[in-house]
């Protein structure tokens, strides 16, 4: 193969890209049997093609010394070939800014080895700097050919290029910082007037069609004033028009251009004589602001300012979005979501306000809580309970006056703050409260709805010192209205306060003897009235706190059912009076079975049957062992959610008694369908049965019920000689009371 041998030495070929172009460089050698002259020519011609290119080029050798540029080279460096020659480019024209990390990494790359690309800080002849974009490229050879190791270099300039990257990155940089919105805006208008000397920047937001100051560094504020509300249009000048059209308009000379001809006294005087502005939109192509670029004199198109112009609206856009993104979160922090009125966070703020201000004398602070409004919710559905909410949050809204703050605290609850009211002011508006609340609400739920409310009145200082006294008290007020029935207004006292304290320093006790087992059971027995044997026990929940002493079981089981802590009982008293029974047959008591009672919030567990199976199967006791007690009222109130609950329970053989029966009107159908094994006689009925026939009757036809329906009847309440006879009388069941033993 003499021939591709022969053209291999012949010739050494460089691949090298531009632009995304492939290109190959071919220089001749001088091999045995070539003329000199021949080769001489050829490589003039190539190194004169090289000289025609307007990119500058550099040819290399093996020790990456410079032994050709080209004119390109030397009309934007300032070099000439002969300055240059046998020299190593780093130590002639790159520029001493370059980072010393920067540096090493320059020296890094692989120079006439691999063909790659990169950037780099470089300076001229003349001392100033600019940024290329170098593709170098190694000759191709054998290890013989004298020309391995020779590599090209072509460069071309991205100073502009780098600096719209610079810019990007500044004002991206200053959309992640803590800067406000004005400050971004300054930031991006102070780097573009960097770049681009002779440009005066500025930015505009466009709000409900009309211009609003944005940043301008360089502008003087009575000139920005002066646009400030300016109604965007054809002819508004520069930003008023691209606002208006939603395109860019380039005026080269604000004097005499019609669409600055209203406009031109506002700008003329700071010796601004053109002006380039282009719409900022957001995604969906509405307007959002504008920029423009102002010259002090006629400026003709330039490509490196359209550049910079197309990535600032970017900027903007992103700037613009971000503010309006935070401006929504602030609504979202400082309005409710359903009704638009300000939430909790706005009223605390409003509140403080008041209270540092001298300028107002007694402020009032009112709770309002619609009536029953959970049986709206209830009967209608949330949906509908909500446009209840809306509707009187309007309602009320437009009964305010001038300085009063209307917020939506909570749930169905209003918080109104009435600076400069007194005694007879806050009476005068919380009957205007209550009657505007009485108007008929219309179109919900196809429904015209009749409300009352209850309303709550603390006045500063006498019915708190600060904002959370204040809004606790007025609280507390309303909540006593609720308690009379509402559809009224009370005024806060100081005892309501203290009786407020009582009950949460007890609601804390609480907690801490739940979780401490600071509980305890007592056991009342149950028994056969005929032969008087143990029926069963009732486990009957005491708590006695070393601050608070014995506190009564209604006490702290209402306290229980207010904060959410009943259930927690519930359980807790399951398990123990099932441990204890299962102590007792194991010390060798005969115990029949032990009752206990539980709220009607434990029947909306749904694990509820799971949570007895285990403690049954833990202390190895037969479902019949247990007999959980609901009161009438919550039979009645069951739900079919509930009543699956009861019959998973009734399937363990454990069995339910109706508590304090003949309370609740209930039927007769709610003991036939459901899985009732006994009922007890409230003790009320007990009390008075040996003074009123009509009790002895009822007392007897509970009785004969029970046998009808082989129910147990057990009688509550036993406490004398006469009423245990009187039961016996009438045939009962099963006696509990005092008179066989206190729990």
């Amino acid at each position: 193969m003499p021939g591709r041998s022969a053209d291999r030495r012949f010739f050494s070929r460089s691949a090298i890209e531009i632009d995304g172009r492939l290109f190959h460089l071919l220089v001749a050698l001088s091999p045995e049997g070539m003329p000199d002259g021949v080769m001489g020519r050829t490589n003039r011609q190539l190194f004169m093609a090289i000289d025609h290119t307007d990119q500058p080029m550099l040819v290399f050798n093996a020790q990456r010394q410079i032994v050709h540029v080209n004119r390109a080279f030397t009309e934007s460096f300032g070099y000439e070939l002969g300055e240059v020659l046998g020299l190593e480019p780093m130590a002639v024209f790159l520029s001493p800014n370059v980072s010393a990390e920067d540096l090493v990494r320059y020296r890094g790359l692989p120079w006439g080895r691999e063909r790659f690309q990169t950037e780099m800080l470089v300076r001229r002849k003349n001392g100033s700097d600019f940024w290329v974009h170098i593709s170098s490229s190694p000759f191709d050879g054998d290890e013989v050919d004298e020309l391995n190791g020779y590599s090209v270099d072509i460069l071309a300039d991205i100073t502009e290029e780098w600096q719209i990257r610079s810019l990007e990155h500044e004002v991206l940089e200053a959309l992640t910082s803590s800067l406000s919105f004005e400050e971004v805006g300054n930031c991006l208008c102070r780097c573009i007037e960097a770049i681009a000397p002779g440009v005066i920047a500025s930015v505009w937001r466009i709000a409900e069609g009309r211009i609003r100051p944005w940043a301008a560094p360089q502008f003087p504020p009575e000139c920005r004033a002066a646009w400030d509300g300016v109604e965007i249009g054809e002819g508004v000048g520069s930003c008023g028009t691209t606002a208006y059209r939603g395109e860019p308009v380039v005026v080269r000379d604000i004097a005499s251009d019609t669409l600055w001809a209203s406009y031109k006294h506002l700008i003329l005087p700071y010796g601004l004589r053109a002006c380039w502005s282009y719409p900022v939109k957001r995604r969906d192509g509405s307007v959002a602001g504008t920029f423009a670029f102002y010259f002090r004199e006629g400026r003709g198109s330039d490509s490196y300012l359209e550049r910079i112009a197309e990535a600032s609206v970017h900027l903007c856009v992103l700037a613009i979005e971000r503010e309006e993104d935070r401006q929504q979160m602030n609504r979202l922090v400082q309005l409710d979501t359903l009704t638009g009125l300000p939430n909790r966070s706005h009223l605390l703020r409003r509140i403080d306000e008041l209270l540092v201000s001298a300028t107002w004398g007694d402020i009032a602070c009112f709770n309002l809580g619609l009536d029953r409004f959970k049986d709206i919710n209830e009967a209608l559905g949330h949906a509908e309970g909500d446009q209840v909410l809306v509707a009187m949050a309007n309602r009320l809204q437009r009964h305010l006056r001038p300085g009063q703050f209307l917020s939506r605290s909570e749930g169905d609850l209003f918080v109104i703050v009435a600076p400069d009211c007194d005694v007879h002011g806050a009476s005068l508006m919380a009957e205007r409260l209550l009657q505007t609340v009485a108007e008929p609400i219309v179109e919900v739920g196809g429904h015209a709805l009749n409300l009352s409310a209850s309303v709550g009145i603390s006045l500063y200082p006498e019915g708190g010192q600060d904002r959370d006294a204040l809004l606790a008290n007025a609280k507390s007020a309303m909540y006593r209205v609720k308690r009379t029935g509402g559809d009224g207004y009370q005024f806060f006292i100081p005892e309501m306060n203290r009786a407020l304290r009582d009950r949460l320093l007890l609601s804390a006790a609480l907690k801490r003897a739940i979780a401490s087992n600071g509980l305890s059971l007592h056991y009342q027995p149950q028994v056969y009235t005929v032969s008087g044997e143990l029926y069963g026990f009732e486990a009957l929940a005491r708590w006695h706190d070393d601050e608070f002493g014995e506190i009564p079981p209604a006490k702290f089981i209402g306290l229980a059912e207010e904060t959410g802590q009943i259930e927690a009982i519930g359980r807790w008293a399951l398990r123990e009076a099932c441990r204890q029974l299962a102590e007792w047959r194991k010390a060798g008591a005969i115990v029949p079975t032990v009752s206990v009672n539980l709220s009607p919030i434990n029947f909306h567990s749904r694990d509820l049957p799971e949570f007895v199976a285990g403690l049954l199967h833990e202390f190895a006791l037969s479902g019949p062992s247990l007999t959980i007690e609901i009161t009438e009222s919550t039979m009645m109130a069951l739900t079919p959610e509930m009543l699956d609950i009861v019959h998973g329970i009734r399937s363990l053989g454990v069995g339910l008694s109706v508590d304090d029966f003949g309370t609740g009107f209930s039927s007769l159908s709610n003991l036939i369908n459901l899985p009732v094994t006994e009922v007890k006689i409230d003790r009320s009925f007990i009390d008075k049965c040996l003074e009123e026939n009509r009790l002895q009757s009822l007392v007897a036809a509970v009785v004969g019920i029970g046998f009808s329906l082989d129910l147990t009847v057990v009688a509550e309440g036993v406490e004398t000689r006469e009423q245990r006879d009187l039961l016996s009388e009438y045939r009962c069941p099963v006696l509990q009371g005092y008179i066989f033993r206190a729990p």
